[in-house]
């Protein structure tokens, strides 16, 4: 693979403030719906169920979000936001020829499905500690159980393209991780870290102190600090890369609003699909953890979450989370 003239610098796009759309009444935009998978292979299917959610049994604890079927559809609502967002692309790396692909925490698989279809002469693994991925693949596209805390066990120098998505919660030391990307990528090649921020911001001061949405940032702290992994991946993505050793680092960084409240009729339409996406999983984002870690009785977490979902669907709450997408690339 081959990529531009190697800079160490860190190029960073900038945000504007969202323009609010005063007509909007929140309406228009329900009710997305995604299809569930099916499950990879039934010898690890020994799931376990909390509070009604099914969760992953390999490396018990290692992920605190369910893999059953309504976290599936919210993984899979993310997935098209994403694609959305990067004008119906799969990525945002300025090459366009893969070879070996590693698709880091794949989910239902859906990326690594589709970019194995758009690039049929790639290789593409996903790698992802539940195995809830369908049978049916492409030829160039395949599936392992595995823990990426854990040593990967491919070769080193081998990939052309790591991709990173989602993963906030998950690593408890993103530095190490992205040593790790750097050690198994090939020389010029790419890896690409997307996440969206669990920081609710609004421009004009809608977002009340004592709201949910700020309480909501409190937990997290609280269950990351518990877990010994972060949950703000989005926030340290873009230095945790180039303190690894990446050059040409790219972070490109855009405002996801939380509902149809903004003018802009793209980001209205990307703000419904957040909205979707955070509403379908909001159970799942946080239950485990409060629960377990915040020793809150499951009726004191569910009446929280009520509250949530109330100030995510209000339409005079102009909320918006950031999205980060950071690339860099090993240096030849």
């Amino acid at each position: 693979m081959t990529g531009p003239q190697l800079h160490s610098a860190l190029s960073v796009e900038s945000m504007d403030a969202i323009s609010v759309d005063t007509e909007d009444t929140h309406m228009s935009y329900l009710d997305l719906r995604v299809n569930d998978t099916n499950s990879l292979r039934s010898s690890i299917l020994s799931y376990k169920w909390q509070h009604g959610r099914r969760y992953h049994a390999y490396h018990d604890g290692a992920y605190w979000g369910p893999n059953d079927e309504k976290q599936q559809d919210a993984e899979d609502l993310m997935h098209e936001l994403f694609r959305i967002v990067l004008d119906g692309k799969l990525h945002d790396l300025p090459v366009n020829n893969f070879g070996i692909v590693l698709d880091v925490g794949c989910g239902t698989g859906i990326w690594a499905m589709e970019f194995a279809d758009e690039y049929p002469s790639s290789d593409v693994v996903g790698i992802d500690l539940s195995p809830i991925q369908p049978n049916l693949v492409p030829p160039n596209c395949h599936f392992e159980v595995d823990d990426v805390n854990t040593h990967w066990t491919f070769p080193e120098d081998h990939f052309d393209f790591v991709h990173v998505r989602g993963m906030s919660g998950s690593v408890p030391d993103w530095v190490e991780f992205h040593k790790k990307a750097f050690r198994h990528l090939k020389p010029g090649g790419w890896v690409e870290h997307v996440e969206i921020s669990c920081i609710t911001k609004s421009d004009d001061g809608t977002i009340k102190q004592g709201s949910a949405l700020v309480t909501w940032v409190e937990l997290f702290t609280k269950i990351g600090a518990a877990l010994g992994k972060t949950f703000f991946a989005c926030e340290e993505a873009s230095a945790a890369i180039q303190h690894a050793g990446f050059v040409n680092i790219h972070e490109r960084r855009v405002k996801l609003p939380i509902g149809t409240w903004p003018k802009d009729q793209h980001l209205k339409h990307w703000g419904a699909w957040n909205r979707q996406f955070l509403v379908q999983g909001l159970e799942g984002f946080s239950i485990r953890g409060m629960t377990d870690l915040l020793e809150w009785s499951y009726e004191e977490a569910q009446v929280f979450l009520a509250q949530m979902r109330k100030e995510l669907v209000d339409p005079k709450v102009h909320a918006y989370v950031e999205m980060c997408i950071v690339r860099g690339q090993r240096p030849n």
